[in-house]
């Protein structure tokens, strides 16, 4: 069982990542999904129903190297391989209920792994969004602040300015005085 998460855990860690890669192996073997409208539990569906309902050996293979090269995909190697791995797949067969139940279980854990993944990119997005609100609040403040700053000092230089203006016309006023005499 542990064996089993484990894949299924690398599983959805690849559908979540690389949703887009996921949907173009799906289309090349035939599954009617867009890339445009695709979400991620219509892929994680799709997949896992590719996999262990159809047991589709080619599909299997293509989406092990897609995962095994980081989503790059290898069509020829996944052809090939396909080959011997239908051979192989002559073995493996089990009762449809089961297989049935297998796949709704994996599909719930699946579901809840990308609500999980889900859930920390939203906290993420709004932590972010918090910090920004914060940042723009500083910039806010600090431009006010400014602002405050430069109308006291324009203010201040019109003081200066008015008593320079009226000191030198006391004083041109005192020698003019002092020149009559």
């Amino acid at each position: 069982m542990n064996n089993t998460t484990a894949i299924d855990k690398k599983i959805n860690d690849f559908i979540y990542e690389k949703p887009d890669v996921a949907v173009v192996i799906l289309q090349q073997f035939g599954y009617s999904i867009d890339l445009k409208t695709a979400t991620l539990p219509q892929i994680t569906k799709l997949v896992y129903t590719a996999l262990y309902i159809n047991q589709d050996q080619l599909f299997t293979e293509a989406f092990e190297n897609a995962m095994a090269n980081s989503g790059e995909l290898n069509v020829v190697g996944a052809i090939i391989s396909a080959v011997v791995g239908s051979v192989i797949s002559g073995v493996f067969a089990g009762i449809e209920g089961d297989k049935n139940r297998s796949l709704q279980k994996k599909l719930a854990i699946a579901q809840l792994s990308m609500d999980e993944k889900l859930s920390e990119e939203k906290i993420r997005a709004e932590q972010e969004t918090a910090r920004l609100n914060i940042l723009a609040n500083t910039l806010l403040a600090y431009r006010t602040t400014l602002q405050k700053e430069s109308t006291a000092r324009l203010k201040d230089t019109w003081l200066y300015v008015t008593g320079l203006g009226i000191g030198l016309g006391v004083l041109y006023g005192v020698f003019l005085i002092g020149s009559k005499n």
